[in-house]
């Protein structure tokens, strides 16, 4: 399994540090069964993500735009020049 670092603060990379060798594992063990477990708790919220991209997914272009710049959809498809499916084609 290939490694790759993630940044946290320097208190959670303690408490990490410090859970793996109380419970005698690899610090990548602890953050792997943290994120598992924050997905079965969450999953609610997840599910909720999922549908929030969905629907900006399935509203074209300009919504997509909008979502990821953080601005308005109306001031998005004004400056696009009009409302384009997710497809690129002309409504």
């Amino acid at each position: 399994m290939a490694q790759a670092p993630i940044k946290v603060n320097e208190e959670t990379k303690e408490r990490i540090r410090y859970l793996a060798a109380l419970i005698d594992t690899t610090q990548a063990e602890v953050v792997d069964k943290a994120v598992q477990e924050y997905a079965v708790r969450h999953a609610d919220l997840i599910e909720k993500g999922i549908d929030r991209a969905r629907s900006v997914l399935t509203a074209g272009d300009a919504a997509i735009a909008a979502h990821l710049l953080g601005q308005p959809f109306d001031a998005v498809q004004r400056v696009s020049g009009g409302n384009r499916r997710a497809s690129g084609a002309r409504a």
